[in-house]
């Protein structure tokens, strides 16, 4: 049998007795000096270490007799490749720690971390940090350009020292990207895979869609036409918006646009069931027409 971590041993109280072959009977040292000799010794574990920490996790006693810090050091014992020192170690990394500080190395195929703490944890990196994948990579992107859609945040903000000192506080593999690259191919890719997983959700409705229309005006005073297709669960898809600044009282030309998105619609194997449009005057008349044919 090992011996068990001294983390463990000022906490417990062997006997000689033996359980089986070959673990011998163990009492709750908090428990004995909580509630005396002969209440404390009714409870007792072999002295393996699994078992022990099975019962501190449950003993209020051990909670009493202990802080915080002391118990996640012994609960981390059943970490794999511990040694008295909490650890959760990726794999492909190496791992040290001194006795009088943390210093620890981090190494992975790719690059190579070197971090002093004055915490015995060591950093927080040593818990949670691994190497992005490629697929976690386009994740990490996606998600980065939708929560600066979100908060409105101009894309410069990914320069900005204090988001970087976030990320690498948070895991030192996420690096965020320059803001020419989150606007120009992230921003591409995104809206690529984006259209992808649309248009499939499209082709695969039940019933088929509903093709809606709609009239604005952007800041620059273009009159846009802008199309959106509604699915029969009520999901809408945003599909496109077209110029119509030189047709917006020539409803033929519009009509022409329409029958254009019309097309590309059927070749894209997408099933349009209905069309609806507002009453302005242009657009009007394009229902009538388009729907009379």
């Amino acid at each position: 049998m090992p011996p068990l971590p001294s983390l463990l041993n000022q906490y417990i109280v062997r006997t000689d007795i033996k359980v089986n072959k070959s673990n011998l009977k163990t009492f709750c040292k908090p428990c004995i000096e909580v509630l005396g000799e002969e209440e404390g010794q009714k409870i007792s574990f072999p002295n393996k270490k699994d078992r022990i920490i099975q019962h501190f996790k449950k003993c209020d006693n051990f909670f009493a007799k202990t802080n915080e810090e002391e118990r996640e050091k012994i609960f981390a014992i059943l970490q794999p490749n511990n040694n008295d020192v909490p650890s959760i170690i990726p794999q492909k990394r190496s791992y040290s720690i001194s006795s009088q500080t943390s210093q620890v190395s981090l190494a992975s195929s790719s690059s190579h971390k070197v971090i002093n703490r004055s915490s015995y944890y060591g950093p927080m990196d040593n818990y949670i940090v691994r190497s992005l994948s490629k697929e976690d990579l386009q994740k990490f992107y996606m998600l980065l350009l939708r929560l600066t859609v979100s908060c409105g945040w101009a894309l410069s903000w990914v320069n900005k020292p204090e988001a970087k000192e976030l990320f690498d506080f948070l895991n030192p593999f996420l690096k965020l990207p320059d803001r020419r690259v989150l606007g120009g191919d992230i921003l591409k890719q995104v809206v690529a895979d984006s259209d992808k997983a649309m248009e499939t959700a499209i082709k695969e409705d039940p019933v088929g869609m509903t093709l809606t229309f709609d009239g604005w005006t952007n800041v620059k005073n273009k009159q846009l036409l802008g199309t959106v297709l509604l699915a029969s669960n009520g999901k809408q898809y945003v599909w496109k918006a077209v110029d119509i600044s030189s047709e917006r009282e020539n409803y033929i030309a519009v009509i022409e646009k329409t029958e254009a998105m019309l097309t590309e619609l059927r070749n894209k194997e997408i099933t349009v069931c209905a069309i609806v449009t507002d009453s302005a005057s242009g657009l009007g008349k394009l229902i009538i027409k388009v729907t009379g044919q």
